[in-house]
């Protein structure tokens, strides 16, 4: 099965976006807050700042199919204030 891998960045902020679409070839992702504000993460676009996993400066979250998570969903985010510099980490592979 061929790997990719995509690096990059998202600016997050009080008004909550798709930061990443659905995309069933996700084999892995790794969000972390780079600088900023806290920010929240969520697969549920409704409530994402009361609901959703809150990731502080410095903090990151990874979701690796491999251990059972589910990183081919889309995910959501928003911060409270201000924004959040927000580096991203993927890799795809056929689905399994």
């Amino acid at each position: 099965m061929a790997k990719t891998q995509s690096f990059y960045n998202f600016s997050a902020s009080v008004t909550t976006v798709q930061m990443v679409p659905y995309n069933a070839k996700r084999t892995g992702i790794l969000i972390k807050n780079y600088a900023g504000n806290p920010f929240f993460i969520s697969n549920d676009q409704a409530d994402v700042t009361t609901k959703g996993m809150p990731l502080a400066v410095g903090e990151f979250l990874g979701l690796v199919r491999k251990d059972g998570d589910v990183p081919e969903l889309a995910i959501y985010v928003a911060t409270l204030v201000g924004v959040a510099d927000v580096r991203i980490f993927e890799t795809f592979g056929e689905a399994e």
